[in-house]
């Protein structure tokens, strides 16, 4: 898979002037926007941005600690409107996938920990190596595209440091995997679907295990 390099650019135009009463800033009225459903922590960016005008110097570095990697948001711009407003225009993270117990892997390709998620997505766990992300997401994508044929949804995919790729559907069946041998198994995966997609007996299976060297080892209820 080809590396990808992401550029974020942060639009933050803020016009401060000295003018501003800064003792007073619970004065301060903000509002926040965004062109989807807001997964942020609202208070959290209301309240870095308030700590910004209090020391009146904006540090970036504390922008992506305090930000980028614990909420949904992805860049920001904010605007002032005379004396004391401003808007936040918030673009977020998408996430792509969740990542271990309380990670998200968002479409930048990086790892966020939010302090508090009500997205209330439906998005496949992964686990395994970090520096492997991007190759179990892969992997776990076309497990799904097979999968799809009956109407099956991949709940969990799990890389064992020993190299096995154990994949959990909604439905509660194992399937089994080995990385070094993927591509092929997969063709098994693609060839069983097809030889039993109208039997009705794709939705009885409990575990499908495709680490044989030609076969597949399948366990019914």
């Amino acid at each position: 898979m080809k590396r990808i390099t992401f550029l974020i650019i942060i639009l933050f135009g803020l016009g401060c002037s000295k003018n501003i009463d800064y003792e007073n800033l619970n004065e301060i009225d903000i509002s926040i926007s965004s062109d989807h459903k807001i997964l942020s922590n609202s208070d959290l960016i209301k309240e870095t941005f308030l700590s910004f005008l209090n020391e009146q110097v904006i540090d970036f570095s504390s922008v992506s600690k305090d930000l980028y990697k614990t909420t949904w948001v992805y860049a920001f711009q904010a605007k002032r409107k005379w004396p004391n407003r401003y808007n936040i225009k918030v673009k977020e993270h998408q996430p792509l996938a969740k990542w271990g117990d309380n990670k998200f892997l968002t479409h930048s390709g990086i790892l966020i920990k939010p302090s508090t998620d009500d997205s209330n997505i439906h998005l496949v766990l992964l686990r395994g190596r970090e520096s492997e992300k991007f190759v179990l997401l892969d992997m776990s994508r076309q497990i799904q595209n097979q999968l799809n044929r009956y109407n099956e949804k991949v709940e969990e995919v799990n890389l064992s440091s020993g190299g096995y790729l154990k994949v959990t559907t909604e439905k509660g069946t194992e399937l089994t995997f080995t990385t070094k041998n993927f591509r092929e198994q997969l063709e098994r995966l693609e060839d069983f679907i097809s030889f039993e997609l109208f039997s009705g007996k794709l939705n009885n299976i409990r575990s499908m295990d495709f680490r044989y060297n030609n076969g597949v080892s399948i366990l019914f209820y």
